[in-house]
């Protein structure tokens, strides 16, 4: 179609996340924990999560995977494990310095974390990713092919993946790669705001870090509040 002749990706991609937006859905433009930069991702979250960081005011986005790995080896507060900074160091690829000043002084400041007798450390109502789904989306103009590999990436921290491409350019796709590869279409005219989308398999993130990490990406004070709507 001639409107799509002179259209950029970043053009399409806003005019399909509002398409999502109308929908329903937590949106968040160019998402990137490793492995590519996704266009468009689509977040489903948690009320009962939301409510237990909005009620500890655990509002700042925690930034780094580095946050996820220390969560695994912290005891949950009132626990009777002890757990020092050397401890944490001798376990994680951190030097002590950076994991005492940056990390867990964070995670302190920002409520996600309790120290205790100025030396312990406990997390607080245990680690909670407010997504119950993440979706990333890679949208193309041409390049179909180049765009699958790279929404097939996406794979480490999402449940499901799609490749997005304007509505005449749908017969142009291999299907049967895309569904071999469990890889979603979704075909959209930027003009009618019709929207087509294959049925796709839902499946665990290859890298739970990777999936907390892009799950910060959609908190917000207003988000966590309009959860519960």
């Amino acid at each position: 179609m001639w409107y799509h002749l002179n259209m950029s990706e970043s053009v399409f991609v806003k005019l399909l996340e509002k398409k999502f937006i109308s929908e329903g859905y937590l949106t968040k433009r160019e998402v990137g924990v490793g492995y590519g930069v996704a266009d468009l991702v689509l977040y489903r979250l948690d009320p009962k999560k939301c409510a237990v960081r909005r009620k500890n005011g655990q509002y700042k986005k925690l930034q780094s995977e580095d946050f996820f790995k220390i969560f695994d080896y912290l005891p949950e507060n009132g626990s009777q494990k002890q757990v020092d900074v050397n401890y944490l160091a001798n376990n994680l690829n951190i030097s002590e310095k950076n994991l005492k000043y940056n990390y867990l002084k964070k995670l302190e400041n920002d409520g996600f974390v309790r120290k205790i007798n100025n030396k312990f450390y406990y997390k607080v109502n245990g680690w909670m990713p407010i997504a119950k789904e993440v979706i990333a989306i890679e949208a193309k103009i041409n390049d179909w092919r180049k765009g699958a590999i790279q929404a097939n990436r996406y794979k480490t921290f999402a449940h499901k993946t799609y490749l997005a491409l304007p509505f005449e350019k749908g017969h142009l796709v291999d299907k049967k790669f895309l569904k071999e590869h469990n890889i979603g279409l979704i075909l959209f005219d930027t003009k009618s705001r019709v929207k087509k989308t294959t049925r796709i398999k839902s499946e665990a993130p290859l890298n739970k870090y990777k999936f907390n990490f892009a799950a910060e990406f959609a908190l917000g004070r207003r988000n966590l509040k309009e959860c519960f709507s």
